[in-house]
């Protein structure tokens, strides 16, 4: 037999490529609370693969039971932890009784054929059924998570298990047509072919940690993001984020002009600053928690009446923005007063008496200036103007409310 390819130096190497893994993954599960269950069982595959390997390439060294039975169990098992991993990963069922019963039955039927390279065939299909079979079994669990977590590192993981599962079934039907074609150790290959399965198997598990650890890192991307821009009591943007956006609205509102310079036309957008009437007196009688819930209640409710397209967020405490693009003033106007009326109407249901919550609102538009920075300083200026001439308001323009205006009985929370 002409020797083309040496397993032994590969699987060693791969052995400890697989620890170095499995430890790195064990070390990193607690960075993640919801993916510890899954990194802790892939961890365990990593050993399951590196201890597989580690054996065969200590074939005629360690005693046959460790190289041919023991190895071929652990190889085919650590499969079954790592599909194990990939539902919890993916939040399905765990599924413990399953793993238990393959490991048992694979020890049973490597058992059976003993610690013999006659039946290296034998082995090579079962391996290739098992491996092939639960990897496979991964893609439809992972790609029921597009649209949930990240798409880059979720595309390699799906891209990784159609490639592996595939590369069995090919191992499959050559070892069929061509046999093991390999020594009677199993350690060295007379074809180009039989090179292919040995390196695949070497190389998977530390591919598969790699975009595990990016899928866990890109959860964690996520949650930090999330963190980052949406308030987490109201699930609406934060202060920082309604900026951003809000300014990137703007910007996008703005077409060139001759010169290059942003265009200002003159409906752009219309902007509203929202607070909450006599909030504290809420806080007071209800205490936090009753006064979470209109907070909450407020910005389900704002987030119905907002047309498509705004941009809405909250500014602080019982402060909230919202940006209306391509909207007049006049618009605008008409919109802010259906918040405070549909507001003075919502139930808030917190108390027995249930309050009556209002809200009184500034409104700046394109004649008050065309950047954020110019909108807000106008909004805010009329929102202290709404406080003071009695709450329950819209106030759109700097100017003394007239005699009509002044003798409209602001609406209020009940007293507490």
């Amino acid at each position: 037999m002409i020797v083309l390819f040496d397993v032994r130096t590969l699987f060693f190497v791969g052995a400890a490529a697989c620890f170095v893994c499995g430890a790195m993954l064990w070390l990193t599960r607690r960075l993640h609370g919801p993916s510890q269950s899954a990194l802790a069982w892939s961890a365990a595959a990593q050993a399951g693969f590196g201890t597989a390997m580690l054996l065969i390439s200590l074939r005629g060294i360690v005693p046959d039971a460790l190289s041919y039975v023991v190895a071929n169990t652990l190889g085919p098992a650590a499969s079954v932890l790592m599909y194990e991993g990939v539902r919890r990963l993916t939040q399905a069922r765990p599924m413990p009784a399953l793993v238990a019963v393959s490991v048992v039955a694979l020890a049973a039927l490597q058992a059976w054929l003993g610690p013999t390279p006659d039946a290296h065939t034998q082995r090579l299909l079962i391996t290739s059924v098992v491996q092939g079979g639960f990897v496979g079994a991964c893609i439809p669990l992972l790609r029921r998570r597009r649209g949930i977590d990240p798409g880059a590192p979720l595309g390699w993981a799906i891209a990784f298990a159609i490639v592996f599962t595939v590369a069995h079934v090919l191992r499959i039907g050559y070892t069929l047509a061509v046999g093991a074609g390999v020594s009677p150790t199993g350690m060295v290959a007379d074809k180009p072919g039989h090179m292919v399965m040995p390196v695949l198997f070497a190389l998977a598990p530390m591919v598969y940690a790699m975009i595990l650890i990016g899928f866990v890192n890109g959860r964690i991307a996520a949650e930090l993001w999330a963190l980052a821009t949406v308030d987490t009591l109201t699930g609406v943007r934060t202060r920082r984020s309604f900026i951003e956006e809000a300014r990137r609205t703007l910007q996008a509102l703005s077409g060139p002009q001759a010169d290059g310079a942003p265009a200002r036309r003159s409906a752009d957008a219309v902007l509203l600053m929202l607070d909450l009437d006599r909030f504290k007196q809420v806080n007071d009688r209800f205490g936090h928690l009753g006064g979470d819930r209109v907070l909450v209640r407020f910005a389900e409710r704002l987030r119905e009446l907002a047309p498509p397209g705004a941009v809405f967020g909250r500014y602080g405490g019982e402060e909230f923005c919202l940006l209306l693009p391509g909207a007049t003033p006049a618009a605008g106007q008409a919109f802010a007063e259906r918040v405070c009326e549909a507001v003075r109407g919502t139930a808030f249901r917190i108390g027995d008496p249930d309050p009556v919550i209002t809200v009184s609102i500034g409104l700046a538009g394109a004649p008050d200036g065309t950047t954020l920075e110019e909108l807000m300083l106008a909004a805010d200026r009329r929102l202290y103007l709404a406080k003071s001439w009695g709450r329950d308001r819209v106030v759109s323009s700097d100017r003394a409310p007239t005699h009509e205006e002044s003798e409209r009985v602001a609406r209020s929370v009940v007293p507490v």
